[in-house]
């Protein structure tokens, strides 16, 4: 029974992973493009506004998967080691 719910916790933990890997990856980007369109409306910019704006968005997204890569790398040491 304990086997059952230690996969069961490990399923969910890794649909938990999942989720915030893709939440940190989508929310910085989604941001990113709704700030360089509104900037674009408000101050009549062009469209490169956009271009630098989504490179920012990305460059940010893949800076939290890294940080939380290193997070989880670290979690994952202290529940093998404890």
């Amino acid at each position: 029974m304990a086997d059952k719910k230690d996969g069961y916790y490990k399923a969910l933990s890794n649909l938990a992973l999942i989720s915030q890997i893709g939440i940190s990856m989508v929310v910085p980007i989604i941001g990113c493009v709704w700030l360089a369109n509104y900037l674009m409306k408000r101050f009549d910019l062009g469209v490169w506004v956009l271009f630098i704006f989504i490179i920012l968005g990305v460059m940010t997204a893949f800076i939290n998967l890294y940080k939380l890569s290193q997070f989880s790398k670290k979690d994952g040491d202290n529940r093998k080691g404890g």
